[in-house]
């Protein structure tokens, strides 16, 4: 059994343009042609197949082209660049809250502590409706990285300062 191959954004990327370029994710069989015998099929004109170009079955093929406005908007966020599998948030409105809050805050500029997030979140769980929400460690440190919130030393104030980056 040949072992799984997952893409990243950036091969979904491209693969969105070799579909939109006339790339085929269909077989070669299905199509009708015998497979290396580009030409003409029929009316239509034989085009060649994706899957090949990225060593990936058909089923992910057809995913990314199914996802496309998903995959095409999370690009344009330049969010998740190395990340191979895009998974649904459960608390979108909280991290989308917990970010406004924190970026009004930073511009501010107050130093703001991982336990300081944590308790905001808590507080906004409830006005959301969102129960059984647990912010701990892991939530945090997912959080920071899903937005890049990095905390770095002020030398000369002495006071850290959380930075975007």
């Amino acid at each position: 059994m040949s072992k799984r191959v997952f893409l990243n954004l950036e091969q979904r990327i491209e693969v969105l343009r070799q579909y939109e370029n006339g790339k085929s994710a269909r077989k070669s069989s299905e199509l009708g042609v015998y497979s290396g015998t580009p030409g003409w099929v029929g009316r239509r004109h034989f085009s060649f197949r994706i899957e090949p170009l990225f060593n990936c079955g058909r089923t992910q093929i057809n995913k990314a082209i199914k996802a496309k406005d998903l995959i095409l908007k999370e690009y344009e966020d330049f969010k998740f660049r190395g990340v191979k599998r895009m998974r649904h948030k459960k608390y979108v409105d909280i991290n989308e809250a917990v970010l406004e809050w924190f970026k009004t805050v930073w511009a501010k500029k107050i130093p703001v502590s991982g336990p300081m997030i944590q308790h905001k979140a808590k507080e906004l769980a409830y006005p959301l409706g969102i129960e059984n929400f647990s912010v701990n460690n892991l939530w945090l440190d997912k959080f920071r990285i899903r937005n890049n919130i990095t905390c770095r030393s002020v030398w000369r104030s002495g006071r850290c300062r959380p930075q975007l980056m």
